[in-house]
């Protein structure tokens, strides 16, 4: 009998996109802040699959620790088909000790309507303190009674009653615990690439997420990693360091997708791509990538660009009317940013956020381009307090330079001084 108990979590890893809803849940936060810390305090080994060293392909492996381990945790949030496929396996081999978490706005198909699912809130990528201390506190008695009842939670085991549940024994649990020498493990790879690409060493970035690739070549949070410091490196040039990031993320079908990462950095790449070769296929590109990453989700970081990039086009149409509808069309989205951002400040979870800046940096632009000043005024000091460094100021002042500087050409191409 193995002298640890253990718990697999079933889970991806890094932000997703509910595709559902069109919101983007940070799977790591959810193992971090509200997963571990419950199994760490009851001295219970947890562990998921991208935290194992092992060599060759991990499905051997994983389908043993879904198997053995005395408890599954399965994150079902933004019905991850790996994740479904896995939580099946788990329910078909084991009656009990399976729990199933999900964030709350999570809408499920109607298999797991009979399945009995803890819920936790999400606030924009992160989780508020206040919610992950509620929900650590819930989820350590839920392991306890399920460690104490073993009451059936598999709907397989009410027509296989014989099946007998396996354990790990001291041996199998040391693969675990104990790690080959040599290898590492994806967790370790993605830890070390985050910190080359926060210390702005894209070079090394690019190098450590190809690695990571290897490990799992469909991983959409790891190309989406892959192409955004491959454009960050700006190297051998900058066309070319963004033409290779586009490339990269062909295999996500940037046309087709819904992700909202996915949509986000497409129109990134596009609107830099245009700004390095003034080639309007580029810009037209980046307006479509950045308004239909607006429209599905109501994301204000898409949107604050999708209006900038209404603004922008305004300056280049030879038609004054033409022109005047563009950017009216951009005022229009701008007055909706506002809305969708003091919403968010209303929420009484909103100091918990940890893209507090970005709300006010998407609402001062907002209010610039609205031409409303005491707004703005009350918003920069607030940027000020919250700014992760000056790199970020210099970029916010940056991009508000260039929306008054467009405006300011679109009121003198047309004549039209009251155009704000």
């Amino acid at each position: 009998m193995a002298s640890k108990k253990t718990c697999f979590v079933i889970t991806g890893f890094g932000p997703k996109t509910d595709h559902e809803t069109g919101r983007i849940i940070d799977l790591d936060k959810t193992f971090e802040h509200l997963i571990k810390p419950v199994f760490d305090e009851l001295n219970i080994k947890c562990f998921r699959a991208k935290e194992i060293r092992h060599s060759g392909t991990i499905d051997v492996p994983m389908y043993e620790w879904i198997y053995k381990a005395d408890i599954v945790v399965a994150d079902v949030s933004t019905l991850n088909p790996n994740a479904l496929y896995e939580l099946g396996v788990r329910h078909a081999l084991r009656p009990n000790t399976t729990i199933v978490i999900s964030e709350d706005q999570t809408k499920y198909p109607f298999d797991l309507n009979h399945t009995v699912i803890s819920k936790y809130e999400h606030l924009g990528k992160d989780i508020g303190v206040t919610e992950a201390t509620r929900f650590r506190r819930e989820l350590k008695l839920l392991v306890q009674a399920v460690l104490k009842s073993k009451k059936n939670d598999s709907p397989v085991y009410t027509y296989l009653p014989k099946l007998q549940p396996p354990v790990f024994t001291d041996e199998e649990l040391e693969l675990i615990t104990d790690k080959p020498k040599n290898q590492v493990s994806l967790s370790e790879l993605i830890d070390d690439a985050e910190n080359a690409k926060n210390s702005n060493d894209f070079s090394v970035a690019i190098l450590l997420y190809k690695a990571c690739l290897t490990f799992e070549p469909q991983n959409v949070f790891l190309r989406q990693r892959l192409a955004l410091v491959t454009y960050k490196n700006g190297k051998p040039n900058i066309k070319t360091a963004l033409t290779d990031a586009e490339d990269i993320l062909q295999e996500l079908n940037p046309e087709e997708t819904t992700d909202i990462e996915t949509l986000g950095l497409s129109g990134a790449i596009n609107k830099r791509l245009f700004e390095e070769t003034k080639e309007t296929k580029y810009l037209e590109k980046s307006i479509r990538f950045y308004s239909k990453g607006y429209y599905i989700a109501q994301d204000y970081y898409n949107g604050i660009n999708y209006a900038y990039l209404l603004t922008l086009k305004a300056t280049l149409v030879k038609d004054k009317y033409e022109a005047i509808s563009f950017f009216v069309q951009s005022q229009r989205v701008r007055e909706e940013i506002v809305s969708i951002c003091l919403d968010l400040i209303r929420q009484k979870t909103f100091k918990e956020r940890g893209d507090r800046e970005w709300v006010y940096q998407s609402l001062a632009q907002a209010y610039l381009g609205l031409d409303k000043q005491d707004e703005l005024k009350k918003n920069l000091d607030k940027i000020n307090k919250l700014s992760k460094g000056q790199f970020d100021l210099d970029t916010f002042k940056e991009h508000n330079k260039k929306l008054l500087d467009n405006i300011e050409l679109i009121r003198t191409k047309n004549n039209y001084q009251s155009i704000t």
